[in-house]
């Protein structure tokens, strides 16, 4: 899936990454710290869209895990402003909802995930089972609703400028001042 959500978000700027399961606490650190750092240069509030499977740990992935732990990390680096201000957790799919409006079969609870005895009889869905299509459907929708298109043009008129600057910090190919 990640090519495919990929080629949606790429045209935006937008980055993708997986964690194919629950994330590490480093790999938490590291998304904090990019999003305190876009806090700090730019000032701007980054946002978190998520996908994963509907079933206990799909949601324990995301409400108990990610967001509670990005939330502590940016806490502790950006302590003067509440993380909710710094970073902002979306989930985009999968929901009961749009596994019901797409007909996708569904599953019974895993017997072996201790998560499933809170989750009761509901059944569970898979992420994968979402036509290509529609998640590609589903990402770019949420992008569009959140972008803002003139900041992104700032940015991309910047670029040149930045690349200039920076050009002119580096040494001569030769050694030359």
């Amino acid at each position: 899936m990640m090519p495919q959500i990929a080629r949606v978000s790429h045209r935006y700027s937008v980055p993708v990454y997986s964690c194919s399961g629950f994330d590490s606490l480093t790999s938490k650190y590291d998304l904090a710290q990019d999003v305190s750092r876009a806090f700090t240069y730019k000032g701007r509030r980054t946002v978190v869209l998520h996908l994963g499977d509907h079933d206990p740990s799909g949601e324990s992935m995301f409400s108990d895990g990610l967001v509670e732990d990005v939330h502590a990390f940016v806490g502790s680096i950006i302590y003067h402003k509440k993380p909710s201000d710094v970073v902002m957790f979306k989930r985009v799919a999968l929901t009961a909802e749009q596994a019901a409006s797409h007909s996708l079969e569904p599953a019974p609870p895993k017997k072996t995930d201790s998560r499933s005895k809170k989750w009761g009889a509901r059944p569970t869905y898979q992420l994968e089972a979402l036509p290509p299509d529609v998640l590609a459907g589903m990402v770019d929708g949420e992008i569009t609703t959140l972008f803002n298109r003139e900041i992104f043009e700032a940015d991309v008129a910047a670029q040149p400028g930045t690349r200039r600057t920076i050009a002119m910090q580096l040494p001569a190919a030769d050694g030359a001042a």
